[in-house]
């Protein structure tokens, strides 16, 4: 089967691709070269370099040749183009990729097929989701060539995507790490700044006052409950116990300053309480003593408390720190007063 003949937008690029060079001869000042001298061989004139232009005009000028249907001449052009080692080879992704078909119907419109497999490789692998080149442009053989070779490739393309899909997959683990990291980092921060440490220097002589209160100096609030509840208790059966005594003796006085017997159930109740009061005074005596002694022997010199704050202004999250805040204000004036209301934003 015949290759396609030249498209009108191919002729169109090329057309516009000779603009710049036939303006640039143009604008060039025209010299008469001077005659040679007799008898002094003829100087070659020097061969410039070819005009640098864009990637797609650079391959509108090979697709010229190919519809031209001057293959070798093709092949050879977009095999530089492609080299890495060229002076100045393709480098827009997309038009490498459509150089790469080209490259290859060039080199089977030449009758060498078996080196089509390698730009149609390189096609595929750069872009494992391209489509079969456009029928409309490229005949048949082009296009089986490019099936046959994508099927060959199949299981590379294959591991491929799947060593793309788990790179994604790593790549998204990390970053969600990398965020769950920041959050913490965050919520740390919030947590140090809503932190306050307070130091109560504790004083030694406060440990001698009883009731528990050189426990509670010392932070052992558990123990000072003890100690502060057992000596009230005892205190308080030895004070009531002081009075009984006191009211039965002072009972016994008046009735032998009347004359009268003393009824000796009296005499029995006073022995009684007097009992009462060395137990209780004694025994709270002793708690007392322990309480002093446990509140030295456990002196604390100093004691660190934290305390929660509020995150100052413009760290809070938005629902802790509103943006809307309204403040009342006054102020008095000649013949009156002006109220009025000030917020932020």
């Amino acid at each position: 089967m015949s290759l396609p003949r030249f498209c009108a937008s191919s002729l169109a690029l090329l057309t516009l691709a000779s603009l710049p060079e036939l303006a640039h001869a143009q604008a060039r000042p025209s010299s008469a070269p001077s005659a040679p001298a007799v008898g002094a061989p003829a100087a070659t004139p020097p061969v410039a370099d070819p005009v640098r232009v864009s990637d797609t005009v650079e391959l509108a000028r090979v697709v010229g040749l190919y519809e031209a249907g001057k293959y070798g001449d093709c092949a050879d052009s977009l095999s530089r183009l492609l080299s890495a080692d060229s002076p100045r080879p393709l480098r827009d992704p997309d038009v490498v990729e459509s150089a790469r078909i080209y490259h290859a119907a060039c080199l089977i419109g030449r009758g060498k097929p078996q080196l089509a497999d390698e730009p149609l490789r390189a096609a595929i692998r750069q872009n494992p989701q391209m489509k079969p080149p456009d029928g409309l442009v490229f005949p048949p053989q082009v296009i089986d060539h490019f099936l046959h070779v994508r099927e060959g490739l199949f299981e590379e393309i294959r591991r491929s995507e799947e060593q793309r899909v788990k790179q994604a997959q790593e790549q998204a683990a990390k970053q969600e790490d990398k965020t769950r990291r920041e959050r913490r980092r965050v919520a740390a921060l919030e947590k140090l700044a809503q932190t306050e440490t307070y130091v109560t220097r504790n004083r030694r002589w406060i440990g001698f006052v009883p009731f528990g209160v050189g426990q509670f100096q010392n932070g052992n609030d558990t123990l000072g409950d003890v100690f502060l509840t057992s000596e009230a208790l005892l205190a308080a059966g030895t004070l009531t116990a002081i009075g009984v005594e006191t009211h039965l003796v002072l009972q016994a006085n008046q009735l032998r300053e009347s004359g009268k017997k003393v009824d000796p159930s009296i005499n029995g109740r006073l022995a009684n309480w007097k009992t009462a009061i060395d137990y209780t005074s004694y025994t709270w005596l002793g708690v007392t003593v322990l309480g002093i002694l446990e509140a030295q022997l456990s002196f604390v010199p100093e004691r660190r408390e934290t305390r929660t704050r509020p995150l100052p202004r413009g760290l809070a999250p938005p629902e802790q720190d509103p943006s809307l805040r309204l403040a009342p204000s006054a102020a008095a004036v000649p013949g009156g007063a002006v109220f009025g209301l000030s917020g932020t934003f």
